[in-house]
């Protein structure tokens, strides 16, 4: 049998991709606790259907990156208390950044949801047509031009 030494996952770089889910990760749990394995697809270029991932602590927080993560893929704030579910936002589209691990794979560092783009955005006048600058307006009087002061000698 013949093997081919493959990198570990998806080259460092900028990716266009889709959320597919989140499931228990329970690799070496004696050592770091249970944890969370984050997936997304790439959609498009010469990686297109690869997949590209992240492990996480299973605690989630506004500062660990399982938080992070589940802010990122909802596009906006949980709340402290707020129950959350990566479940429903399966199919969320995206940016992703993919960076090198000290160990020769790759995982997603950063994840950007696009913007939702059913609603046009609101024309405003500021958008539709420049603004003009107030120009300054000359005075009324010319301004005095200041005199030198005098100065008395006195003898004694």
């Amino acid at each position: 049998m013949e093997f081919t030494m493959q990198s570990g996952g998806l080259p460092v770089g900028s990716y266009r991709a889709e959320f597919v889910g989140a499931e228990a990760y329970r690799e070496n749990v004696e050592r770091f606790g249970e944890g969370v394995s984050l997936k997304w697809r790439v959609l498009d270029g010469e990686h297109a259907g690869g997949e590209a991932t992240r492990i996480c602590s299973a605690k989630m927080t506004q500062k660990t990156a399982l938080g992070k993560f589940a802010v990122a893929v909802k596009g906006s704030a949980i709340a402290t208390d707020e129950r959350f579910s990566f479940a429903h936002y399966i199919g969320v589209q995206g940016s992703l950044l993919v960076e090198s691990t000290d160990n020769g794979g790759s995982r997603v560092s950063v994840f950007l949801r696009d913007a939702p783009s059913a609603q046009p955005m609101p024309q405003t006048q500021s958008m539709a047509q420049p603004v003009a600058m107030p120009q300054p307006q000359p005075t009324a009087q010319p301004l005095p031009v200041a005199q030198p002061a005098q100065q008395s000698i006195e003898t004694f």
